[in-house]
C-alpha cells in the first residue's frame, strides 16, 4: 500500500499542473458561455447581511486556499464586484449566477441555493491564484434533479473523531450533498451517548478484539487490542449545526431490531436469551437481536427520546435490517407478543415491532426510515423506505406511494472494490468501479409517472468493517463519491468520458489540495473483449485519450488471442502512462481453448453486483482467481443457474471444465451438482451425463456430439444454520467454460 501511496503522490502532482480550465462539479443542468469577462484583484467586494455573511463563513477559506482571494464586506457607494439577491420564487436550492463585464450576479432561493453558487463560482475559477484572476463570461441557472442526496458513514464497525467527521462533511459541502446518514450503532459498536442507559457506550461502545484480514479468511486471526470511543451529545449537537451550516441535515441511525449485539453486550436482558455476550470483534451478522417483548420496545423508545433530542432531523433511520429469526423462533416471550396481537410469524412480528417505533416517532413528529426489509411483513403508513439490495425493494414501496432512497449495492456500496489490481486495499467484496457508479439511475423505468414523484434520490454508502482510518474511507470514497453526486444533481449526465476528463483535469486537484487520498484506479486500463473470426480480439482502452499503453514492451492499443484446441497459457503486462509519467502495471493471464469468444446465453441472469463483458465473461480467455474481488467471476444469487452455448457446429468433446469459487464466509458456496445437456437445434436438449461437484475446478469426462451445450448448475436452497448468511440463498460464482 505504501508503494501505491507513493506513486499516487506523483500523480496529484501531474493531475495539479494540468488543472487550467473552469469546470464546475456537479454539472449545472443550464450553462451557457456568453463570451466577455470579469477580472478580480485580489478580493471579492460585496454588500452582505447576516443570511449572506453567514453562508460567506463557510466558503471564504476555500477561496482563500484554492485562489488567495478574500471576501471584502464594502459600503453601497463602492463598486461591487458581486450582487447577490435573494428571489422568493426560485426553489429552495436553486440558484442562478451571471458573470458579464459587469461583474457577477448571483440570484438564489434560500442559503443552501447561495451556498451552491458560491461553490460553483469558487470551481469556475478553476485554478487561478492571486491579484491577476480573469473569469470567462457564463449564465448559469441551475437546481438539483433531486431533494435527497446522500451520503452514508458506518461509525460503528470503525470509529472516527469529530474533526474526521467533519472533514469527511468538508467534502460532501463541494459537490451539493444535501443529507449525511450518520451510522452509529451496530453489533461492533454503540457510538452516540444515552444517558439514561451509559452502559451502552462504557460497555457496548467498546471491544476486545477486532478480526485482522478479511472475514472470510480461516482461521481467523483476531488483534487482542480495546478498541472504540464514542460521541457525547454535546459532540452530537455540535456537528449536527456545523453540517446544517453547510446545508446538510444529518440523519441518525439507530439500529433495530437486528444488529444489536453492542446493546445486548450493555443490557443482556433486552435479548431473548439474557446471555451476557460480548461486544463482537467479528464482522457479520448474528442471531442475537433485540427481544421484542415490551420491555425491549420500551428502552428503544427512550434511547429515541434522546436522539431526538440530538437530532433535529425529520427522519430517524432505525436500519431494520438483516435480522435473524432464530431466537425469535425460539423465544416464549416473543411467543406471547404473537399471540396477543394475532401474528402468525416472525416476519409479522418484525412489522408489529417496526410499527410500534413508527408510531412512537410519528407522535414526536418525525418521520421513520429504514432498509427495505423493513417492508416485510407489511410497512407503517408514514414509513420511508432505503432500497439496499437492489431495486426490487424500492419499486414495492414506491407502487405503495412510500417514498424511496435508492441506494442498491450494485451502484452504491462504496466499499466495494474499485478495480482487481494487486495493489487494491483491502474491501468487503464485490465489484464497483467508477464507471458503474456513474451509470446509476435512481428512478426505475417500471414506475409510472406518478410512482416516479415517490423516488426522493439516492445515497452512497460507505461501510467500515474494512477501513480503520479515515484516509481509507476517503480512498474508497473518491472519486466514486464525485461520480455519485453529479447523477443526482445533475438531470442529464455528460457523457463517462467528458466527466472522467474535467473531472481530472479540474476536481482531483482539490482533493489534492486538501491532502484527500482517493483512487486512481479508475486509470487502469481495460480490455474489451469482442468475437473474432478465429477467436477473441481485445482492445485496450483508458478513460482518458491522453493515456499511452505499452503491452509486454511494444506500443499497441490491441492484440487477439487464437481459437484452439491445446490451452496455452499467455501472459501480458499493460503499463498506461497519464502525463508523462507511468501509471501502476496491469498484468493479465489467459488461456487460449476451442471456446474462446463463443457466445454464451444465460437462461438465468447474473445478478448485476457481478456481471461483466456481457455474453463473452466466460469464454473470455480470463480465468476468475483468488482473492476474488468480483470483477472476473460471475455472481449468481440463485439456487439453479443454467446457460447454454452454441459450438457453431457439431462438435464431438470428451472433457469440461468450469471454475468456480467455494467462500461460505462470503455466502459463495459450491454448487451440489452440475447438469450438462446437448441439443443440435438449440431448442429441445436431453440429458448426456450429471457430475457431482468435489472441488473449485470443476471438470469430468463427458463424452458426446452437439452443436448445443447447455449447462445446470444446482446449489443448496438455503445457506444451512450456523454459518454466515444463514436461512438466506448461496451465490454461486463461476468463470470460464472450456469444452475439449
Amino acid at each position: 500500500m505504501k508503494k501505491f501511496l507513493a506513486s499516487l503522490t506523483i500523480l496529484l502532482l501531474a493531475l495539479s499542473l494540468k488543472a487550467q480550465h473552469s469546470a464546475a462539479f456537479p454539472e449545472p443542468n443550464s450553462l451557457l458561455k456568453t463570451g466577455g469577462s470579469y477580472r478580480l484583484n485580489g478580493c471579492i467586494r460585496y454588500h452582505g447581511n447576516p443570511e449572506i455573511n453567514a453562508v460567506l463563513a463557510v466558503v471564504a477559506p476555500q477561496y482563500k486556499q484554492f485562489h488567495a482571494l478574500i471576501w471584502e464586506d464594502s459600503d453601497r457607494g463602492q463598486h461591487m464586484d458581486i450582487a447577490f439577491s435573494r428571489q422568493a420564487d426560485l426553489d429552495a436550492e436553486a440558484y442562478g449566477l451571471i458573470i458579464d463585464a459587469n461583474g457577477i450576479s448571483i440570484t438564489y432561493g434560500s442559503p443552501s441555493g447561495l451556498l451552491y453558487a458560491l461553490q460553483t463560482l469558487d470551481q469556475w475559477i478553476g485554478a487561478q491564484s492571486g491579484n491577476e484572476i480573469l473569469l470567462s463570461g457564463v449564465k448559469i441557472e441551475d437546481s438539483p434533479a433531486f431533494s435527497y442526496r446522500g451520503a452514508h458513514l458506518d461509525c460503528a464497525r470503525h470509529f472516527y473523531t469529530i474533526s474526521e467527521v467533519r472533514q469527511f462533511i468538508d467534502q460532501m459541502v463541494r459537490l451539493k450533498l444535501n443529507t449525511f446518514h450518520w451510522h452509529l450503532t451496530d453489533d461492533q459498536g454503540w457510538r452516540l451517548e444515552i444517558r439514561q442507559y451509559p452502559k451502552l457506550t462504557e460497555i457496548g461502545g467498546w471491544r476486545d478484539s477486532t478480526i485482522v484480514g478479511h472475514y472470510s479468511r480461516t482461521p481467523r486471526v483476531y488483534e487482542k487490542v480495546r478498541y472504540g470511543g464514542f460521541y457525547t451529545q454535546e459532540e452530537a449537537k455540535a456537528l449536527v449545526r456545523y453540517a446544517a451550516e453547510r446545508g446538510i441535515i444529518v440523519i441518525p441511525e439507530i439500529e433495530l431490531p437486528g444488529h444489536a449485539r453492542a446493546a445486548l453486550a450493555a443490557y443482556p436482558e433486552l435479548g431473548c436469551t439474557g446471555e451476557q455476550l460480548p461486544v463482537p470483534g467479528l464482522w457479520g451478522v448474528f442471531d442475537d437481536i433485540f427481544c421484542s417483548k415490551p420491555e425491549t420496545i420500551e428502552f428503544l423508545k427512550n434511547v429515541l427520546e434522546e436522539v431526538m433530542a440530538v437530532f433535529p432531523s425529520e427522519t430517524i433511520h432505525i436500519g431494520g435490517d438483516e435480522a435473524p429469526k432464530v431466537r425469535w423462533d425460539a423465544c416464549p416471550r416473543c411467543k406471547e407478543v404473537r399471540e396477543a396481537n394475532g401474528l402468525s410469524d416472525s416476519h409479522e412480528l418484525q412489522s408489529y415491532f417496526i410499527a410500534e417505533i413508527e408510531v412512537f416517532l410519528r407522535a414526536h413528529g418525525r418521520k421513520l426510515m429504514g432498509w427495505d426489509e423493513i417492508l416485510e411483513g407489511g410497512l407503517a403508513d408514514n414509513a420511508q423506505v432505503m432500497s439496499w439490495r437492489g431495486t426490487e425493494g424500492g419499486i414495492a414501496a414506491a407502487k405503495q406511494h412510500h417514498p424511496v432512497v435508492m441506494t442498491p449495492t450494485a451502484f452504491c456500496y462504496l466499499d466495494y472494490y474499485q478495480s482487481g489490481h494487486p495493489d487494491e486495499p483491502l474491501a468487503i467484496g464485490g465489484f464497483l468501479p467508477l464507471e458503474k457508479v456513474y451509470s446509476f439511475r435512481p428512478v426505475p423505468e417500471e414506475l409510472t409517472a406518478d410512482e416516479r414523484t415517490f423516488i426522493l434520490g439516492g445515497q452512497a454508502n460507505i461501510w467500515s468493517e474494512y477501513l480503520p482510518e479515515i484516509n481509507d474511507v476517503f480512498y474508497t470514497a473518491f472519486p466514486r463519491l464525485i461520480a455519485m453526486a453529479e447523477v443526482l444533481w445533475t438531470k442529464d449526465p455528460v457523457p463517462y468520458a467528458v466527466f472522467v476528463q474535467e473531472m481530472a483535469n479540474s476536481y482531483l486537484p482539490r482533493l489534492a489540495a486538501d491532502k484527500i487520498l482517493y483512487s486512481t484506479a479508475f486509470l487502469d486500463p481495460k480490455l474489451l473483449a469482442a468475437t473474432g473470426k478465429d477467436g477473441i480480439e481485445y482492445t485496450i482502452t483508458a478513460p482518458l485519450a491522453a493515456v499511452n499503453f505499452t503491452a509486454d514492451g511494444q506500443k499497441t492499443d490491441h492484440f487477439t488471442l487464437l481459437r484452439t484446441g491445446i490451452r496455452q497459457p499467455y501472459k501480458i503486462d499493460i503499463v498506461a502512462n497519464y502525463g508523462g509519467k507511468p501509471l501502476r502495471t496491469s498484468s493479465y493471464s489467459f488461456v487460449n481453448h476451442s471456446l474462446l469468444g463463443r457466445t454464451v446465453k444465460f437462461t438465468t441472469p447474473p445478478n448485476a453486483k457481478f456481471n461483466h463483458n456481457d455474453s463473452l465473461a466466460l469464454t473470455d480467455g480470463v480465468q476468475g482467481k483468488r482473492p476474488w474481488k468480483g470483477d472476473q467471476w460471475l455472481g449468481f444469487s440463485n439456487d439453479t443457474v443454467q446457460f447454454s452455448i452454441d459450438l457453431g457446429e457439431k462438435t464431438r468433446f470428451s472433457k469440461i471444465a468450469l471454475g468456480s469459487l467455494d467462500d461460505p464466509g462470503s455466502w459463495i458456496y459450491l454448487p451440489e451438482k452440475i447438469l450438462i445437456e446437448t441439443s443440435n437445434d438449440g431448442i429441445h436438449y436431453k440429458l448426456l451425463k450429471e457430475l457431482p461437484i468435489v472441488s473449485e475446478s470443476i471438470s469430468g469426462t463427458v463424452k458426446g456430439k452437439a452443436r448445443f451445450v447447455r449447462i445446470t448448475l444446482l446449489n443448496n436452497e438455503f445457506i444451512p444454520e450456523g454459518n454466515p448468511g444463514a436461512g438466506t440463498t448461496p451465490w454461486t460464482f463461476i468463470d470460464e467454460l472450456m469444452i475439449n
